[in-house]
């Protein structure tokens, strides 16, 4: 097995391996963290425009220009990139963005013109530019302090478990994140928009239904993290979340708090969910997922997504370590 350290001041590569395996054979503890920071994500990414679809457009247009930063060797940190982080690119059209982010042609142009009313976007020609006011919406603090977290606790169980000498806080990740800032959003943005859209696709591509849903199936998460049993496989998992027993749905009222979206919306996308059979509505009007065609699909994602959430942590590290 791979050490971290050859030496106290010699650190060498982490591989993507050790960090799949330290993530399976703890997979309950950080995969409550993961969670809980993509729920916080779709909050935060909702209540900035009140659309998810827009969010996910601004999110894209950064990435790309922080891919390009990086294909000319150019990092920024958070501080220089804020000094001016209204920015033009030029290689990026409507039919590109309907393609990446899976919206058609018609929504797309809808979207960037209510982005462009807003003061967001000024499309000019061949160029669009994302202004000062796009760079408000986005919170990186946020971001960074919430995935920090995560790579510190699997920082920790490295160490725990002896794969590494020596043990780093979530300050240090929340240090370097900002120091190179561009190079490791590019990484983190491409996997995040990849995580959103493959689970968004399993709601018919509506992005408040796989919302909706998630917020259902992260109030079920929440009560078997509450649960006696601390060790869950993640095979076994999901079906934890559905027979941990005792668990309360919540109502659309919640669920609308939760979310930030208007409640007649909440109650028209549920009685979809229901009809579909991916959820269910006791006698108090409470709702709860059931292990239908959507869970079957998501759950699928949800083991595909260990070893790709791992293989991103593997390249932050070793950005934050090497460079």
């Amino acid at each position: 097995m791979q050490n971290f350290y050859i030496n106290k001041d010699t650190p060498t590569k982490i591989s993507e391996k050790n960090i799949y395996d330290i993530y399976c054979d703890n997979y309950d503890s950080i995969h409550y963290l993961f969670i809980e920071f993509q729920f916080s994500w779709l909050q935060q990414a909702y209540r900035a425009l009140g659309d998810l679809d827009k969010y996910n457009i601004i999110v894209f247009l950064y990435k790309e220009n922080f891919s390009e930063l990086n294909e000319i060797f150019k990092v920024k940190s958070l501080n220089e990139f804020y000094i001016s982080p209204r920015f033009d690119l030029e290689r990026i059209n409507i039919i590109e963005i309907s393609k990446k982010l899976r919206i058609s042609k018609e929504t797309t142009r809808r979207k960037i013109l209510e982005l462009q009313k807003d003061g967001v976007l000024i499309k000019n020609k061949k160029t669009i530019t994302v202004t000062l006011k796009a760079g408000l919406l986005q919170k990186p603090e946020n971001t960074i302090n919430s995935f920090s977290k995560i790579l510190q606790y699997v920082s920790y169980l490295l160490h725990k478990e002896k794969k590494v000498k020596k043990y780093y806080e979530k300050e240090f990740f929340i240090k370097k994140i900002k120091e190179r800032f561009t190079q490791i959003l590019a990484i983190f943005l491409d996997y995040q928009i990849n995580y959103v859209l493959v689970r968004k696709e399993l709601a018919n591509n509506d992005s408040e239904l796989f919302f909706i849903a998630g917020c259902l199936m992260y109030n079920q998460i929440m009560f078997l993290k509450k649960s006696q049993n601390k060790r869950h496989y993640q095979k076994e998992w999901i079906d934890e979340v559905f027979y941990i027993g005792n668990k309360k749905g919540i109502n659309a009222m919640t669920i609308s708090e939760l979310t930030g979206i208007p409640r007649p919306t909440i109650i028209r996308k549920l009685k979809i969910l229901l009809k579909q059979g991916d959820i269910f509505k006791d006698d108090d009007n409470l709702y709860y997922m059931t292990k239908g065609k959507f869970v079957s699909n998501l759950n699928k994602l949800r083991l595909n997504n260990i070893k790709e959430l791992s293989t991103t942590i593997s390249k932050i590290n070793n950005i934050i370590f090497f460079s």
